[in-house]
């Protein structure tokens, strides 16, 4: 029994390879399609959007040590001091 099944693999072991091959290949296509036409969860994109950035508010006393920079980053029309 063991010999039958050495000699029919050694025969066919190409046609083997090439079949366990396409058996993933076409396991791969079927899970990319799944993900793409698999339909989303509307709690999860509604997370995302609820995410917002916060503006940063800076201290008087930030400011104060801040010599020289315009943090608004408006144009002067003036010399710098």
């Amino acid at each position: 029994m063991v010999k039958i099944v050495q000699t029919y693999i050694n025969i066919h072991f190409t046609e083997l390879i090439i079949g366990v091959l396409i058996f993933s290949i076409i396991v791969v296509v079927i899970s990319i399609f799944y993900v793409i036409y698999s339909t989303t969860d509307e709690r999860i994109i509604r997370k995302k959007n609820k995410n917002k950035i916060k503006k940063i508010e800076y201290t008087k006393q930030f400011l104060k040590r801040v010599d020289g920079i315009d943090l608004d980053l408006n144009v002067r029309k003036g010399p710098l001091k």
